[in-house]
């Protein structure tokens, strides 16, 4: 049951830990990607990104792949602000670029003061060339330091769409210091999302947090860093993949679902325990303990990849109990993350069809049904994730996990 509060992965891919990102739309219909969670009155809605003011040429499709290619037109703004969506609060500066060139200055009006994010955001969406490994570096000087980091960012959002409309994921982002002068900012080994065709590169800043200050933006680079190798698992059809690794229908994926003596096998990224007392149907459950000092967050609590074999329809079941001794209220998420390699390697993807707890007494389940695995995947992971709302201890208990293929 979809909650106010949506974990989003976008993250980081790293095998087994993934950085939570929010995604969160006002009532005006405006989504904004964040690092922090959605205010009481925003919500979630999976649907295209709104469209901006327009000073944009279509992409051109790529056809070749050429190694270190900046593939950001106008990155460097000498052609004013050609090929970017550029809204109110973004103006095309002649000389305010890095060594006295054109560049971007950003400098977002001051918002009320209310619940709602207020972010000025430039974009351009670029086609993806055939590589497995991209990089994106910036130019960035701030006039007047902001309240906080996040004030001044550029986002990396895959798209299965090639004009950007459909299929978001986060990916990644550069983030200035609070410092004086010209910074050079790099983000190494972005793996693009499963099945993207196209990154939107956006250029933002919060009102909020930038504190009237103003943000020079030159040299925006997006270029690919590795090419796909013969032996890369991104190569490899899933229809092929060894028959090891095909279960019947019904027969569980996961291993140690029901917790019966202990929680291994499972990656935790939370204080977990074993409990011999709780458990839904039988005793043993695993319990995932979230503590926060000040506000609320969201985590990974447990994972498990598992490969799939020639399998692609799938159910995904769990048991989840509030814990009755917790001082916090909390919440949590069963999903999914498919890949293109084996072993939860290569491509990602977060699918968009997970389930949230509902805030009731007792043992409940939590069922997604009809899960399809994109065309060339491989593996799995499956993941719990637990949040809390606020300062305090909460305590949740997890049992009976279960993934299994339905033909």
């Amino acid at each position: 049951m979809k909650k106010s509060l949506l974990i989003i992965l976008i993250s980081f891919y790293v095998q087994y830990t993934h950085a939570e990102i929010y995604q969160c739309t006002d009532d005006k219909g405006i989504i904004i990607f964040k690092d922090s969670e959605c205010a009481a009155t925003e919500n979630l809605i999976i649907k295209k990104q709104p469209r901006s003011q327009v000073n944009i040429s279509a992409p051109e499709i790529k056809t070749e792949t050429y190694f270190g290619q900046n593939l950001v037109k106008n990155s460097n703004f000498d052609n004013k602000l050609l090929d970017w969506r550029v809204p109110l609060g973004m103006l095309w500066t002649s000389n305010g670029g890095k060594n006295g060139g054109a560049g971007l200055l950003v400098h977002a009006a001051k918002p009320p003061k209310d619940r709602y994010i207020h972010e000025t955001t430039a974009s351009q969406c670029v086609l993806l060339t055939d590589a497995s490994k991209f990089e994106v570096s910036a130019d960035v000087r701030l006039q007047g330091l902001p309240k906080k980091n996040v004030a001044n960012r550029v986002n990396i959002i895959w798209y299965e769409s090639t004009n950007c409309s459909t299929g978001g994921q986060w990916g990644s982002y550069l983030e200035p210091k609070l410092i004086e002068g010209w910074q050079h900012l790099v983000r190494k080994n972005l793996t693009p999302a499963l099945g993207a065709q196209a990154v939107k590169i956006t250029v933002t800043q919060n009102g909020r947090y930038s504190n009237d200050g103003k943000a020079y933006w030159d040299n925006i680079r997006f270029y690919p860093s590795e090419m796909f190798r013969q032996s890369s698992p991104v190569t490899t059809n899933a229809s092929a993949a060894n028959n090891k690794y095909t279960l019947q229908a019904g027969e569980n994926y996961i291993k140690n679902g029901d917790f019966k003596k202990d929680i291994s096998v499972w990656q935790s990224g939370l204080k977990v325990e074993w409990s011999y007392s709780q458990g839904d149907r039988f005793p043993g459950a695993a319990k995932v303990i979230m503590y926060s000092n000040s506000g609320s967050k969201g985590q990974n609590a447990l994972l498990q990849c598992v490969n799939l074999g020639v399998n692609k329809k799938f159910i995904l079941t769990a048991s989840f109990k509030h814990g009755e001794i917790s001082n916090q209220l909390g919440s949590g998420r069963l999903r999914i993350n498919w890949y293109d390699g084996q072993n939860c390697s290569g491509r990602s993807k977060t699918d968009t069809n997970w389930v949230d707890p509902e805030y009731i007494g007792g043992w409940q389940k939590l069922r997604i049904t009809d899960l399809h695995a994109p065309a060339k995947s491989q593996s799995a992971s499956i993941e719990i994730i637990q949040s809390i709302r606020g300062a305090g201890r909460f305590i949740a208990y997890w049992d009976d996990i279960y993934f299994a293929a339905t033909e």
